[in-house]
Parts: structure tokens; sequence; C-alpha cells
């Protein structure tokens, strides 16, 4: 996992990409604003379309397919979760 620095302090910021897609949100350090880059973002929103793909295959379809799709959406789902662990940078906000 990557260790996050503020960009306006350079001092390390402790983040959960996942709570806070497209928010604005402090260094505990300097106080000013921080986000999360647009990578980090996009894979964020990928893995939540992926996990509602995931859903609609279990819950609701029920074709010989839905399944496979489950699985394997899921799969993806929780891959694009560690990515944006992985992936994640900061950018001044």
């Amino acid at each position: 996992m990557a260790n996050l620095r503020c960009p306006h302090c350079n001092e390390p910021v402790a983040a959960n990409p996942l709570g806070r897609w497209f928010a604005h949100f402090q260094c505990p350090h300097c106080r000013k604003m921080l986000r999360f880059d647009a990578r980090t973002n996009a894979v964020g929103v990928t893995g939540s379309a992926l996990f509602f793909i995931m859903a609609w295959a279990l819950l609701g379809e029920r074709s010989e397919y839905a399944n496979a799709v489950a699985w394997g959406a899921g799969a993806l789902w929780l891959a694009s979760m560690g990515l944006t662990y992985a992936l994640r940078r900061l950018v001044k906000g």
C-alpha cells in the first residue's frame, strides 16, 4: 500500500478512499483541503458498478448465466477495491 503524503506539507496522511470518493477532506497536520485524484475515483466508481452488477445477478436475474456473471463481477469488484488502495493518490483540494 502506498504511503500517502499531503501535497501541501508532505506529512503522512491516513485516508480511506472508500468513504471519500469525490469528497474534499482536511490534512490532519496543516488543515489544508485534499481529495483523491481522478484515477482513484474512477477505479472506485467502477468497483461500485461491479458490485451492483453482482447484486443484480445474484438477486434479480434468473438466467443460466447469472451465476457466472455474479462470480465474475464479484471477483472484479474485489480487485477494484484493492486497486483503490494500491493506486490511491492525493491532490490539492
